[in-house]
């Protein structure tokens, strides 16, 4: 009984339902921030992997790479081709997740913004 007067004492009061909005509002802003940026761990997954093979392909071949064109070309054009061939290699997996990041929402509450804009306008 004490519970159903406390219930409807709240519901009578303004700024119970007003802070009990708030609530509401903050927990779908968190949702939708958190949804948001799970759509970008695909992105942040592709870079990592994108620098980490680039570094190993490096260290694994990069001077083999040079000790082979030093049999054709000059000792500092060999070196220059070989960073040349890395560096574009590097270009085009940033690429790849530059565009993978350019595609997705930002990570900010929009709709839930939008959602609390439409209750304000409507209820003014």
């Amino acid at each position: 009984m004490a519970k159903s007067r406390a219930a409807a004492k709240i519901k009578d009061d303004p700024v119970e339902e007003n802070l009990a909005l708030v609530r509401q509002v903050i927990d779908a802003a968190q949702q939708e921030m958190i949804t948001k940026a799970r759509k970008r761990v695909p992105a942040l997954r592709f870079g990592a992997l994108a620098g980490a093979l680039g570094v190993m392909a490096t260290a694994a071949s990069y001077r083999m790479n040079v000790q082979l064109l030093e049999r054709k070309l000059p000792p500092e054009l060999a070196s220059f081709v070989t960073a040349l061939a890395y560096g574009g290699g590097a270009g085009a997996a940033a690429m790849a997740a530059s565009r993978r990041w350019k595609g997705l929402p930002a990570p900010l509450p929009t709709e839930t913004a939008r959602q609390v804009a439409e209750i304000i306008t409507d209820s003014g």
